[in-house]
This record gives structure tokens, C-alpha cells and sequence, in this order.
């Protein structure tokens, strides 16, 4: 008899998963190493734990760590350089079919945290109908762009599935990022700026 696991059993698995994946695919592309340093819970405390811990390496997300809400994430991850750094917010769910308002608990969670990547992960399933219809003709609702303190965001989203078995990613093609290689890409064009 297989037990039923929780969401939160899976965050381990599906993080060094991306790890190892934007690790990778910057190292092969750029040949310069990127930190990745993750956190569970709640942002602003956790951030400035991991900037505390390895302030070398860290230090430049001090002033966003120190003006960011408290917010309580399922995972987000600091990549950095050490120089520059971008903040991935990781919403998992362990449901039938995740839909518009997980995604919107995405997109709210990027747009209060001035977070620019976002991933919505459903475990062994993917969007609902509905979701995957919006997402799939509205691009604007995954990448998003706005006009803070008179400066510009943008924001770029996506929907994945996690298959628990296979401890790998089934790409769903939905929002303006498609896969890991595709946000690592992304990514890669951030830290070369």
C-alpha cells in the first residue's frame, strides 16, 4: 500500500531538480558558476538568514531583502552571482487540477514581492481547463508588466507539472515560461546585463 504524501514532502525533490538544472544550463552557456540558495516560508526573514549566512555571496539582495513584505511562500530561491541576484517564487500544490486562483496567488505573491520569476508547480497533474484556456490565449497574465516608483517590472510566469514517480518535470507549454531550460535562458540574459 503506497502512503499519500503532503505537498511539502515534495519541495526537496523538486528543488534540487531545478538546481541542477539552471546550474547546468548557465554553466554550459556562460562558463561562470550561479548560486542558488533556497528558502521555505516566509520571505523576508528567511532571506535575510541566507544573506546573514553567506553575506559574500549575498550581499547584494540586502536593501530587497529589507524592504520586501513578509510573505509566506511554499519555496522561493536567490540565484545570484554575487554580484546581482533574481528571486524565483515556487508555488506547489498536490491537487486534482490546479487552477485561476492558484495562479492568482502566483501572480499576487510576484507582484507584492517585486519577484520577476514564478513558477506554478502542480504535483502528478496539471491546470485546470479554464486555466490552461486563459493561459494559453492571454499572455499578458504570465508576463506581466508594471510601473513601480516610477521604474519598470516585469514579471514572467509559468505552469508546470511534477510527476512524483519520475522525480522530473512535465512541461505544460502554459505562460511565458515553458521550461527550465527556457527560465535558465532567461535568467542567463539577466546576469549578463
Amino acid at each position: 500500500m503506497r502512503t499519500r504524501r503532503n505537498e511539502v514532502s515534495y519541495y526537496t525533490e523538486i528543488q534540487q531538480f531545478i538546481e541542477v538544472q539552471l546550474k547546468s544550463n548557465f554553466r554550459a552557456r556562460h562558463r561562470r558558476e550561479l548560486e542558488v540558495f533556497w528558502g521555505i516560508g516566509e520571505l523576508k526573514t528567511n532571506l535575510q538568514s541566507i544573506i546573514t549566512a553567506n553575506p559574500d555571496k549575498c550581499a547584494c539582495a540586502s536593501t530587497f531583502a529589507q524592504r520586501v513584505p513578509p510573505l509566506n511562500l511554499d519555496i522561493f530561491a536567490l540565484i545570484t552571482n554575487g554580484i546581482k541576484f533574481e528571486l524565483l517564487i515556487l508555488e506547489v500544490k498536490l491537487m486534482n487540477s490546479a487552477g485561476l486562483k492558484e495562479w492568482s496567488q502566483l501572480v499576487g505573491y510576484c507582484l507584492v514581492s517585486g519577484a520577476k520569476y514564478g513558477l506554478l508547480v502542480n504535483i502528478d497533474n496539471g491546470a485546470s481547463p479554464r486555466l490552461a484556456r486563459i493561459l494559453s490565449t492571454e499572455d499578458h497574465l504570465s508576463h506581466i508588466k508594471t510601473i513601480v516608483n516610477n521604474a519598470n517590472q516585469e514579471h514572467c510566469l509559468g505552469f508546470m507539472q511534477w510527476d512524483g514517480l519520475t522525480q522530473n518535470f512535465e512541461y505544460s507549454n502554459l505562460g511565458v515560461i515553458r521550461s527550465l531550460s527556457e527560465l535558465s535562458n532567461q535568467l542567463a540574459a539577466e546576469f549578463l546585463e
